[in-house]
């Protein structure tokens, strides 16, 4: 189904060993597919066109907007409110969240977490983190560890303020995720709860009691995908709360989950070295049902992020530790022999 493309070597460092170390985005209006990846203090970045050419690379250095001094980047991630016509770049730090414009590594807004912390959630530094980052139209959000969840408002191209945050969980956040063709975002938390956020993520209309450990999420046709750290992905209903499904994916823990919506096709990866895409079955009168349709074994790499490089499913792109370089599948069909009268 899927044939390895090419391999693309990225301007300098690798993958970090941090779940969901994997963004990408397809800008369809400007025909650019923009890419990036966590390596200690840097972000790595990458482009190309509709035909999988013209690969450019840069890299941004992360440092303290207080001292200067290069902080570590835990994810990337691009996002596109709807006010801008170009991405953002958004960073999860230790310490803070930060956005970037890419064209210009220009620094447009920052939030510390020290803003959170109450004498009852004070910890030492060392337990400090931000991770989980997603958007809506022009608002966007990044998961800490208090469980506190950090807005941004984006209100023009070049202006983005800080809002209050939002306060449901409990527990540290593991990841965020939306669906754009539904309006539909969902967080979880390390104690494996889940939170199916309003439209307008003003207050929450379910939340879901997993009993995992959650590793990363994703959602597809009103579905919250669950990546564990026993390799198990696990289908709820955003609706119910019901667990639909539960597949024994991989062997070790899953560290992404990527959708295409068009195609209804769900992609894992797992530091097994192995990645796999299913597709969802939800429509009725069919019943409901996760079908296995293609595995890649990236012989002794670790995986850490996978997406697909559009919503249609027709290529995937995956990061694997400590290796420099990107590695590019795409769907090729297999020609139908001709028959001879």
């Amino acid at each position: 189904m899927y044939e390895p493309s090419q391999d693309v070597i990225l301007s300098s460092g690798s993958a970090s060993n941090f779940p969901n170390n994997l963004s990408v985005f397809d800008h369809e209006a400007k025909h650019i597919t923009f890419a990036c990846i966590a390596h200690k203090n840097q972000v790595n970045t990458i482009n190309w066109d509709p035909k999988m050419e013209g690969f450019t690379s840069d890299t941004i250095p992360i440092k303290d907007a207080d001292n200067d001094k290069p902080l570590i980047v835990l994810q990337a991630k691009y996002c596109l409110p709807a006010c801008r016509s170009f991405p953002l770049l958004v960073i999860a730090s230790p310490g803070s969240a930060m956005l970037f414009d890419p064209r210009n590594s220009k620094m447009l807004a920052w939030s510390p977490i020290d803003t959170l912390l109450t004498s009852s959630k004070k910890d030492g530094e060392s337990s400090r983190f931000t991770r989980g980052i997603s958007y809506v139209e022009n608002t966007i959000i990044v998961g800490t560890y208090t469980g506190d969840i950090l807005v941004f408002g984006c209100t023009g191209e070049n202006s983005v303020q800080t809002k209050k945050s939002m306060q449901e969980h409990k527990c540290a956040i593991a990841d965020i995720a939306t669906c754009h063709f539904d309006d539909l975002t969902c967080s979880c938390d390390v104690s494996g709860t889940i939170a199916v956020w309003t439209k307008n993520l003003k207050g929450v209309q379910k939340m879901i009691s997993t009993q995992h450990g959650i590793n990363c999420i994703n959602v597809l046709r009103k579905q919250v995908i669950v990546g564990t750290f026993l390799g198990q992905m696990l289908f709820y209903s955003t609706v119910t709360g019901q667990l639909m499904a539960e597949v024994n994916a991989h062997v070790r823990q899953i560290n992404a989950i990527a959708v295409a919506p068009e195609s209804a096709y769900v992609m894992s990866a797992s530091e097994d070295s192995v990645v796999r895409v299913w597709k969802l079955h939800t429509r009725k009168p069919e019943a409901y049902r996760v079908e296995w349709r293609h595995s890649e074994v990236l012989e002794n790499m670790p995986l850490m992020g996978a997406q697909f490089t559009n919503g249609r499913g027709s290529a995937f792109v995956v990061a694997a530790y400590d290796y420099a370089k990107l590695f590019f599948y795409r769907i090729v069909k297999k020609a139908v022999p001709t028959t001879k009268n």
